[in-house]
């Protein structure tokens, strides 16, 4: 669907998105205004995730939405007639002050066909649990089992269940137009064209109408108008906005319901970080990919590329990694694995308001040479500039990362 079309969407359309929708409310819970990490008890052990909440009006009641993602690296796989199968048991409990008031637990299962399937990094929909409650404020327990390795991951928050009579719109969600499918985390590669956003709307004016902003800290922010439609009994408010040109970062989601007039009745906000595939940088970012590859590549690969057309990039970005592939015979690059994982982290950690992290010192120091051995953190000098001393004793390296301007940015100010 084109954005620039929804305002004057037609019949037709409207029925298959709101199709969508009511396809997609099944699923309501995949993705929350927040993600909430899943942490392990015990020192090395891989087993996480992570978890959001939803809130939903139910009559005089709160629906509580709580979707669990997981990936198969944090999984313990035993071989099994050829199948490699993990098994895992996911509980929750929720106390009012001291009291325990409820638990809810699932044991499931997950199974593979190679063994390079266990190592994947993809977050996947593991459980939802769904509770009612009253308006008030609780501690929300989540244990996480790995059967297999008999190791555990928790988490514990305090959720703050508003009042249902003041709920005029849900938690929103994120779905792709391009093929219905959810988004499960707030982590968004950019892998399609747009990105819709979703709520349900509770007593709102036939009059009303959609407005979505996106906002982000390096972009201009940009209003989208969306749509309100009735399937079921439920009344949904979607809008859509192209994701393949935004550059890669924090954004928020802002989805409004309006008046006739224009003034506001509800609004959901829902924060989510896009990321720039390798194929997405190649179709829409390609300057900005080469410029990362600078840090690992030669003068002449670069050349080569630069210079390179539409047709040669493909082939050449294929042989550009195959060469640098220490295990051709697995089904991964894993060198090319390594890189963007690197350029993630990078850009997770090291950016600012300003500066994407794979452009920072810290974030290119951190793309060249890995994971530090150790990190000497001074993040509140009296008498000095806050600093970083980073060890690679391997290298026989020693970085000395200063923030000058005060902005997060520390910049790189000696070379041991």
């Amino acid at each position: 669907m084109d954005i620039r079309k929804l305002s004057q969407i037609s019949s037709e359309n409207i029925k298959v998105l709101a199709i969508t929708i009511v396809i997609l409310l099944g699923f309501v819970g995949i993705i929350g205004a927040q993600s909430i990490f899943i942490l392990p008890t015990e020192d090395g052990s891989p087993l996480k995730g992570n978890f959001s909440y939803k809130f939903f009006r139910a009559d005089t009641l709160v629906k509580v939405e709580i979707p669990i993602q997981l990936t198969n690296n944090a999984l313990q796989f035993q071989l099994d007639n050829g199948q490699y199968e993990a098994r895992y048991k996911i509980g929750i409990a929720l106390y009012d002050d001291d009291e325990l008031i409820l638990t809810q637990s699932a044991t499931d299962s997950l199974s593979v066909g190679k063994y390079s399937a266990t190592n994947l990094s993809d977050l996947w929909n593991a459980k939802k649990f769904q509770i009612l409650l009253h308006k008030g404020k609780y501690k929300l327990y989540l244990i996480l089992d790995d059967l297999n390795a008999k190791t555990k991951a928790k988490s514990q928050i305090t959720i703050k269940v508003p009042d249902p009579k003041k709920i005029k719109i849900s938690t929103s969600w994120f779905f792709v137009p391009e093929n219905d499918s959810l988004v499960i985390s707030a982590k968004v590669p950019a892998l399609w064209d747009s990105l819709g956003v979703c709520a349900q709307i509770y007593d709102i004016p036939e009059s009303s109408r959609v407005k979505l902003i996106i906002s982000g800290a390096r972009v201009k922010t940009r209003d989208y108008k969306g749509i309100i439609t009735v399937d079921g009994g439920d009344t949904i408010a979607a809008a859509i906005f192209p994701i393949s040109k935004m550059p890669g970062g924090q954004y928020r989601a802002d989805l409004r319901i309006l008046d006739k007039n224009g003034k506001k009745i509800a609004r959901t906000k829902n924060d989510f970080t896009l990321i720039q595939t390798p194929k997405s940088m190649m179709k829409y970012h390609f300057d900005e990919l080469i410029n990362q590859l600078e840090l690992i590549a030669n003068p002449s690969e670069i050349k080569k590329l630069e210079n390179a057309d539409s047709t040669e990039r493909d082939s050449l970005w294929d042989e550009f990694w195959t060469k640098r592939d220490l295990s051709p015979n697995t089904e991964l690059n894993e060198a090319k694995e390594e890189f963007f994982r690197r350029v993630q982290y990078a850009n997770e950690h090291f950016g600012t308001t300003s500066k994407q992290g794979w452009k920072t010192d810290r974030g290119r120091t951190y793309i060249t040479y890995g994971q530090p051995n150790e990190i000497e953190r001074h993040p509140f000098e009296i008498d000095y500039y806050s600093y970083e001393v980073w060890y690679y004793y391997s290298l026989n390296l020693t970085l000395v990362f200063v923030d000058q301007i005060g902005d997060g940015d520390y910049r790189l100010k000696e070379t041991k």
